[in-house]
C-alpha cells in the first residue's frame, strides 16, 4: 500500500533514520479576546487586569535536552518539478538548554543532516507524513530511540495559475512560472490602498513596477469589483505578484475566484487578530479551509501585539508579519485614549515598545525565538511589516527615508525575508528609498538564498550588521539605530581590493578597516576576502 511505502536511510554513526509515509490529522486550538488582553480606554483606567494569553516558555531543564528535527526542504512538491524525483530532508539535531517543546531528556550529540530520497509515489492532494526515527547506538544500553513527523506534500500539477512553496532551508518563496520552473522571490512592495488610490488610476501600477518593486497587496473594502478586476489584470500583464487578503466572512469565494491568478503569490487571511482578540480558532480555521480549496500557496497572518496568543494565531499561518510602529508616537501615553500605556494597560499604536529601532528587532527575535521553542521554526517564517505613515491617530509624523531605510535592514537582519511597508500612498523620500532598494534586490537575492552560504549577526554599539557570505564574496548590511555618529570595524580588517557600494546613505570609509556612520547612516556592500579586485561603485537613492 502507498502509505506503507517506507525509504531506509544508512546508519550515519550515532543514529539510524528511517522515513515513514502515511496520512496526516488536523489541530485547532481555543478562544481569546481584548486589544493585546489589555484594557486601553480611559473609563477602565485605575482597574486591576492581568494582561492574559502571555507565551509560555516552559521551565528550564534540569539537564541537557536533545530535540530532533525532520521535514521535507520545500513546503511542497508539485509532479513534474525538477526536484520532485528526489526530495530534500532537513534533518537537524540539537542538544539544548532552551526548553524547546520537542525535545527530550537525552544526551545525544550535535548533528545536522541534509537527506535525499527518491519519491516513489503518485501525486495527491492530500498529505504523507514524513516519519524520522532517529536511534541511539549504545555498548552499554539498549539502544535508544526518538520519533518525530512531519507532512510531506508531493501536489498534481496545477491546472492553471501560479504555485508558490517555501524553501525551508533558506526561508525563500519558490515561485512556479507556468513553464514548471521555479524562481526564488523576496517580496518587497506595500500595503496599498484600493479605493482611494489604486481604483482610480492604473496608470500606478506601471509606476510601481517601474520603481522596482515586484509585489502588491491591496487592501479592501474591494467595493468596486469591475475596478478590482482590472486592477489584477494589469497586475498580471506587469508580472507583478498578487498578495490576496481574504475577508473571514467570505474566504471560501474569494479563494475560488483568484486562485487561478497567475501572479497570485500567496493569501492574507488576518490584520492583527491579536489586537482586538479574535477567535483563537479563526486564523486554523481560514488555513485549513484555504489548504482544501487551493493549497498551492502559503497563508500569511500579521500580527500586532507583543505577546498576545502568539501560538493559537501562528498556528494558521505560514508567514508571520509582525508590525512594530515606534515613529513620531509616544510609547508611554496614548494621545488617542488619553491614558497611560504601560506593561498591563493602555495602547499607544505599538505594544510593549520603549520608542527605539531596538522595537523592531526585539519583536522578531521574539518570534523567531518562540517559533524555534515551538519546533516550528523549520516550517513557519518571518517578514516584516515596516513603518510608511504617519501624522494620524497615535502617529505625529511619518519616518524620514531614512528611518524608514533603517527599519528594512534592521528586519532583514534579524530574518524577515519579505518586507511589506504600511501603506501606500507614502511620503516620497520614503517611497525613493524603498524603490532603491528594491532595484538592488537582484544583487541581494543570490546572497540571501544560497543554501550553502553562511550567515554572522553583529551589533556594535549601536550598528546592526548583518553578513551573508557566499564564495569568496561576503554581503554586509549594516544600519545606524542611534541618532549619533557611530564606527563599525570591517570583518576583513583593511581595504585593500575596493569595496562594492550598493548603497550607502550618511556612510563612509574611516580610514582603511572600519566605516563611519552618520546619525541613521545605513549602507549595503559587497566585500571579498580573496584576491579578487571589486570595482568601487556608489548608488545613491536620489540617482534612481
Amino acid at each position: 500500500m502507498l502509505d506503507e511505502d517506507v525509504t531506509r536511510i544508512p546508519n550515519y554513526g550515532i543514529f539510524k533514520l528511517i522515513f515513514y509515509l502515511t496520512s496526516l490529522g488536523r489541530i485547532f486550538g481555543a478562544l481569546g479576546q481584548t486589544w493585546c488582553g489589555k484594557y486601553y480606554k480611559e473609563e477602565h483606567w485605575g482597574k486591576s487586569r492581568t494582561p492574559y494569553g502571555s507565551f509560555q516558555r516552559g521551565e528550564d531543564p534540569l539537564g541537557p535536552l536533545f530535540a530532533f528535527q525532520c521535514v521535507p526542504r520545500m513546503q511542497f512538491y508539485v509532479e513534474g518539478d525538477d526536484c520532485a524525483s528526489s526530495v530534500s530532508v532537513l534533518v537537524d539535531t540539537l542538544t539544548t538548554m532552551t526548553p524547546l517543546r520537542h525535545a527530550s531528556p537525552l544526551p545525544f550529540p550535535v548533528a545536522s543532516i541534509t537527506l535525499s530520497m527518491t519519491l516513489r509515489l503518485l501525486p495527491r492532494r492530500q498529505p504523507f507524513t514524513l516519519t524520522c526515527s532517529a536511534e541511539l547506538e549504545s555498548d552499554s544500553s539498549a539502544n535508544e530511540m526518538l520519533v518525530t513527523s512531519s507532512p510531506l506534500f508531493y501536489l498534481p500539477s496545477p491546472t492553471s495559475g501560479s504555485a508558490t512553496s517555501i524553501d525551508r532551508k533558506t526561508g525563500a518563496l519558490m515561485t512556479r512560472a507556468m513553464n514548471g520552473t521555479f524562481q526564488a522571490v523576496f517580496p518587497i512592495g506595500f500595503y496599498t490602498d484600493f479605493g482611494g488610490y489604486l481604483a482610480g488610476n492604473l496608470s500606478i501600477l506601471d509606476e510601481i513596477r517601474s520603481q522596482g518593486f515586484n509585489t502588491v497587496h491591496p487592501v479592501p473594502p474591494f467595493d468596486n469589483m469591475t475596478a478590482f478586476n482590472a486592477i489584477l489584470d494589469r497586475m498580471e500583464d506587469l508580472g507583478l505578484y498578487l498578495i490576496s487578503y481574504q475577508d473571514s466572512e467570505s474566504v471560501s469565494a474569494q479563494v475560488k475566484s483568484l486562485k487561478h491568478r497567475k501572479n497570485l503569490l500567496l493569501w492574507y487571511t488576518a490584520d492583527e487578530p491579536d489586537g482586538p482578540g479574535d477567535p483563537l480558532t479563526a486564523t486554523r480555521a481560514a488555513y485549513d479551509l484555504i489548504h482544501e480549496l487551493d493549497g498551492y500557496h502559503p497563508v500569511s497572518i500579521a500580527l500586532n501585539c507583543a505577546d498576545h496568543f502568539f501560538e493559537d494565531y501562528v498556528s494558521g499561518a505560514d508567514i508571520i508579519l509582525p508590525d512594530v510602529y515606534m515613529i513620531g508616537n509616544n510609547v508611554t501615553f496614548s494621545t488617542k485614549y488619553n491614558t497611560p500605556c504601560t506593561k498591563d494597560f493602555g495602547c499607544c499604536g505599538c505594544d510593549d515598545c520603549e520608542g527605539r529601532f531596538e522595537d523592531v528587532s526585539k519583536r522578531l527575535d521574539e518570534a523567531r525565538n518562540r517559533l524555534r521553542i515551538l519546533g516550528w521554526d523549520k516550517t513557519k517564517f518571518i517578514w516584516a511589516v515596516t513603518q510608511a505613515f504617519g501624522g494620524e491617530e497615535f502617529w505625529s509624523r511619518p519616518p524620514t527615508g531614512r528611518e524608514w531605510l533603517v527599519q528594512v535592514l534592521l528586519s532583514i537582519n534579524h530574518g524577515a525575508r519579505g518586507i511589506m511597508p504600511w501603506i501606500d500612498p507614502t511620503p516620497i523620500d520614503i517611497k525613493q528609498y524603498a524603490s532603491t532598494l528594491a532595484k538592488l534586490l537582484p544583487d541581494l537575492v543570490p546572497y540571501f538564498f544560497d543554501g550553502e552560504g553562511s550567515f554572522t549577526h553583529i551589533t556594535h554599539g549601536t550598528v546592526d550588521v548583518g553578513i551573508w557570505t557566499s564564495g569568496p564574496r561576503a554581503l554586509v548590511l549594516a544600519t545606524n539605530m542611534d541618532t549619533h555618529a557611530s564606527t563599525f570595524p570591517l570583518p576583513y580588517g583593511e581595504i585593500k581590493r575596493g569595496i562594492l557600494w550598493l548603497l550607502r546613505e550618511g556612510v563612509s570609509l574611516h580610514s582603511t578597516s572600519a566605516l563611519a556612520f552618520e546619525p541613521l547612516g545605513s549602507a549595503i556592500l559587497i566585500l571579498s576576502h580573496s584576491e579578487e579586485v571589486l570595482k568601487t561603485v556608489t548608488l545613491e537613492h536620489d540617482e534612481l
